[in-house]
C-alpha cells in the first residue's frame, strides 16, 4: 500500500515486504508433512472433503519460507513421493516396478510446483490466492497429459459428494472445481504470510489487501454455487428417463483370468446372471458385460478365418470364439440387446498381427452388430509397451514391468464407434463406450460424446471396465479390495458432468453403477441382486437393471474442452519462466558485487 496526496492506493498483490524469518528445515519437513497427511484424508475411502480448502497451505509455507530453496524443493520431492507411493499403493500388486517408477516421476510435480511458488513469493509479484490455483491447474493438467497421462488424485475429485459445486464443470472441466479449492487454499496462504511479515505501518493495508482477497474468493464460491443451483433446477426439465438397462458383475480376480484355465466358466457365469436379469418383471432392453468378459476375439475378419491359415493353438482359439459368439447370438436372440467387451485380432500373412480391446453389440434379433469399437487410449504397461519394433532391447526391459510377467501388444482404436440399437416402443437410442480407463482420461469421453451441428452425438455413454487387477485373494481366502474401485467410480461421475451425458458402468468387482447427467450416482435400481449401496457393490456379484437418463443440454466443456486449463498452464509456464528469469539476474548481482 502506499499513501500520496492523503489517498490511499492499494495494490492486489500485496505488500511482502519485510523482515522474513526463514523457517528451518525441520519446520519446513513438519509442515510439508501435514499437507501430505491432509490430501490423504482428502481421497476416498475417507473422503473428508472440507479438508481440501486448505491441505495445501502447510506445504506451500514451507516451500516459499524455507531458508534454502534445493532444502524445500528436496523436502517437497520426499514428501510428494511418500504421498503418491501411499494413496497409489493398489498399483504395488500388480506392478511393483511400475508402482515404484510411477510415484517417483509424479514426486517432481511438488517440486515443479514449489519452485514457481518460491519464485513468485520472493518476486513479490501476485497474490496466492491467483498464483496457487493457477499453478495447481497447471500440474494437474500435466499429470492428465504427459506419458499418456495419469489423472488420478485432483482436488476435484475430493468434492465428488457436492453436487452443487461439482455443475462447475460442465464450464471448466474437473480443472475448474480443482481451481476453486486451490483459490481457498491460496487464500489462507496470503493470510499467513501476510501476518508473518507485516510492519507495524502496514496494517490498515495488509487488511484492506485481505478483505479485498476474501470478497474475490467469496464472491467465487457464491458464483459456482449459484450457478451449480442453477444448472440443477434447469436439469428438472432438460434430464428425462431413457432406456432399461442391466449390467452384470462378477467378481474375477485377473490371476484367474490371465491364468485362461477358466475360460469357459467365466463366460458361463455371465450367462447365468443375465439370464436371471432377463427372468425378472422389470425386463432390460439392453445388457451389459464388463471389459474382457469373453475371453476370446469376436471380429469377423478372426471369426472368418481358414483354419488352415491357423496354427493348431490357433484353431483351438477359433474353435471357442465360435462358440462364444454362437451362444452370445442365442442370448441376445432372446429378444434383448447385449454389448459385452472382447478382443479382435487381425491376422496378416505379410505383416505382424494386430490386437485390440473391444466392444461388440448383440442385436435383440440374434445378430451382431458389424460395428465395434476399439479402445483408443491404451494404459502404458497394462495393454501397451513402447519400443517393441524400434528398440527390441527397451521394450524386453520395460516388459518387464508389467503385471503377471505377460507379453502386451495391444493396438489402439483410431475412432470413436457410435452403436444404435431400437428399444421400447421402437425408439432409437445411440450410445458410445469407453473402455476401462478411458473413462478416466477427460478428452476420451468429450471425444467420444461430441456433440455435432448442434446436436448431441450420443444418448448415453457405457464403461465397461475389468477392475480385477486391483483386488486380491481368492483361491478359497476372500476377496480383498483397494481405494482404486471407488476411486474410480468418483472420477468416472466428473465425465457425466463434463459432458452432460448419463453413464452406465459395468465392471468386473465394482463398482457397477448409474451415473446421471449431473453426476449423482442413482440410488437403488429397479430391479437386481446387486447391494443397493453402491459403495457396498465391491468384489460382489450379482446384476442391477435400472434407467439410463437422458440429458438434452450440450455443455460449453463438450464444445471447448480443456482451454481452461491449458491457460492455466500457460500462465504458469510464463511464470516459471519470469522465475527462472529472476533467479538469474540475482545470480549476476551477486557476482558483480564481488
Amino acid at each position: 500500500m502506499s499513501e500520496k496526496d492523503g489517498a490511499v492506493t492499494m495494490k492486489l498483490s500485496g505488500d511482502y515486504r519485510g523482515r522474513r524469518k526463514s523457517l528451518t528445515g525441520t519446520a519446513a519437513a513438519v509442515l510439508t508433512a501435514i499437507t501430505m497427511v491432509l490430501l490423504t484424508l482428502i481421497v476416498e475411502p475417507i473422503g473428508w472433503q472440507w479438508l481440501a480448502w486448505l491441505a495445501l497451505t502447510p506445504w506451500v509455507v514451507a516451500a516459499v519460507r524455507a531458508q534454502r530453496g534445493g532444502r524445500a524443493a528436496l523436502i517437497s520431492y520426499i514428501a510428494g513421493l511418500i504421498y503418491y507411493l501411499v494413496n497409489l499403493r493398489w498399483l504395488a500388486p500388480v506392478t511393483l516396478a511400475g508402482y515404484m517408477a510411477l510415484c517417483f516421476y509424479l514426486g517432481w510435480y511438488f517440486v515443479l510446483s514449489g519452485y514457481i511458488l518460491r519464485r513468485v513469493y520472493q518476486h513479490r509479484e501476485w497474490p496466492f490466492t491467483l498464483v496457487l490455483p493457477v499453478v495447481w491447474v497447471a500440474q494437474e493438467y500435466l499429470r492428465a497429459r504427459l506419458l499418456t497421462g495419469f489423472p488420478w488424485l485432483f482436488l476435484a475429485h475430493s468434492q465428488h459428494q457436492s453436487i452443487r459445486l461439482m455443475q462447475l464443470c460442465d464450464v471448466f472441466g474437473a480443472y475448474g472445481l480443482t481451481f476453486l479449492v486451490g483459490m481457498v487454499n491460496g487464500l489462507f496462504c496470503d493470510l499467513l504470510l501476510r501476518s508473518l511479515v507485516r510492519h507495524k505501518d502496514q496494517k490498515q493495508g495488509v487488511k484492506l489487501d485481505a478483505i479485498t482477497l476474501m470478497l474475490i474468493t467469496g464472491c467465487s464460491i457464491l458464483a459456482a454455487v449459484a450457478y451449480g443451483q442453477f444448472r440443477l433446477n434447469q436439469g428438472k426439465s432438460a434430464i428425462s428417463k431413457g432406456e432399461t438397462i442391466a449390467v452384470v458383475q462378477e467378481a474375477i480376480p485377473q490371476y484367474v483370468k490371465q491364468a485362461g484355465e477358466s475360460n469357459e466358466e467365466i463366460f458361463q457365469k455371465h450367462l447365468t446372471i443375465s439370464q436371471k436379469a432377463l427372468a425378472e418383471k422389470v425386463k432390460p432392453e439392453l445388457i451389459v458385460w464388463p471389459e474382457t468378459m469373453v475371453p476370446a476375439p469376436l471380429n469377423d475378419e478372426f471369426l472368418n478365418t481358414s483354419p488352415n491359415f491357423l496354427s493348431e493353438a490357433g484353431q483351438s482359439w477359433l474353435t471357442e470364439s465360435l462358440s462364444y459368439d454362437d451362444r452370445l447370438r442365442a442370448l441376445a436372440g432372446k429378444g434383448v440387446n447385449l454389448l459385452t467387451g472382447a478382443s479382435s485380432l487381425e491376422l496378416s500373412s505379410g505383416s505382424p498381427s494386430r490386437r485390440y480391446n473391444s466392444a461388440f453389440l448383440y442385436f435383440s434379433d440374434g445378430k451382431r452388430s458389424p460395428r465395434r469399437y476399439d479402445k483408443m487410449h491404451l494404459v502404458p504397461f497394462g495393454e501397451v509397451v513402447p519400443f517393441r519394433e524400434s528398440w527390441p532391447w527397451l521394450y524386453g526391459v520395460l516388459n518387464s514391468l508389467t503385471p503377471y510377467d505377460f507379453e502386451y501388444s495391444l493396438n489402439a482404436g483410431i475412432e470413436p464407434t457410435v452403436f444404435e440399437f431400437t428399444g421400447k416402443d421402437e425408439k432409437k437410442w445411440r450410445f458410445a463406450v469407453a473402455i476401462c480407463y478411458e473413462d478416466v482420461m477427460p478428452q476420451v469421453p468429450r471425444r467420444l460424446a461430441a456433440a455435432e451441428r448442434g446436436n448431441k452425438r450420443i444418448d448415453f455413454l457405457l464403461n465397461i471396465s475389468n477392475d480385477g487387477w486391483f483386488v486380491t485373494g481368492g483361491r478359497n481366502e476372500p476377496l480383498q479390495t483397494g481405494p482404486e474401485l471407488l476411486q474410480h467410480l468418483v472420477i468416472c461421475k466428473f465425465r457425466a458432468v463434463e459432458n452432460r451425458i448419463g453413464i452406465v458402468r459395468a465392471v468386473n468387482t465394482g463398482i457397477s453403477a448409474f451415473i446421471r447427467p449431473d453426476g449423482q450416482v442413482q440410488p437403488g435400481f429397479l430391479a437386481g441382486t446387486l447391494p443397493e449401496d453402491h459403495r457396498q457393490r465391491q468384489a460382489t456379484i450379482g446384476f442391477l437393471t435400472d434407467d439410463v437418463y437422458i440429458d438434452s443440454r450440450i455443455s460449453l466443456y463438450n464444445l471447448i474442452g480443456d482451454c481452461f486449463a491449458i491457460a492455466c498452464t500457460i500462465l504458469a509456464g510464463l511464470l516459471l519462466v519470469g522465475g527462472i528469469s529472476w533467479q538469474s539476474r540475482q545470480k549476476r548481482k551477486v557476482k558483480s558485487k564481488r
